[in-house]
């Protein structure tokens, strides 16, 4: 039986294994931005996605401040600084932290980072 070039390439790609990589940069570790700060992290997960532009956050925490706060959010990528925004949790819709309460939080989000900020990061 003699195979023609088609059904050779089909066959080689059918046993072939695919493999599918996604480019991704995680931190599992909150960086304290003051002493002695008002907010403590039990859970801090956040995962940036190049690919898609998203940064994942899943964060759990207690916070001892009462009132309207921001969030000055800063994504360093191999130690250097490629984005950083003000977000605010009430336009987001944060439950707990409009106005920010005394007592435990859970943050689950994601937020699109602007093209510019990913010419940033190294290796993009």
């Amino acid at each position: 039986m003699k195979l023609g070039f088609t059904a050779l390439l089909a066959a080689l790609l059918a046993l072939a294994p695919f493999a599918s990589a996604e480019r991704l940069l995680q931190s599992k570790s909150l960086a304290q931005c003051q002493a002695n700060s008002s907010f403590s992290a039990t859970l801090f997960d956040v995962l940036f996605t190049p690919d898609d532009g998203q940064l994942d956050f899943n964060i759990t925490g207690v916070s001892t401040v009462q009132g309207n706060v921001t969030i000055e959010l800063v994504v360093f990528a191999y130690g250097l600084k490629a984005y950083s925004t003000t977000l605010d949790p009430c336009e987001l819709g944060f439950a707990g932290l409009c106005p920010m309460q005394e007592a435990p939080i859970n943050i689950k989000s994601n937020t699109p980072v602007p093209q510019s900020a990913l010419k940033q990061v190294p290796g993009e």
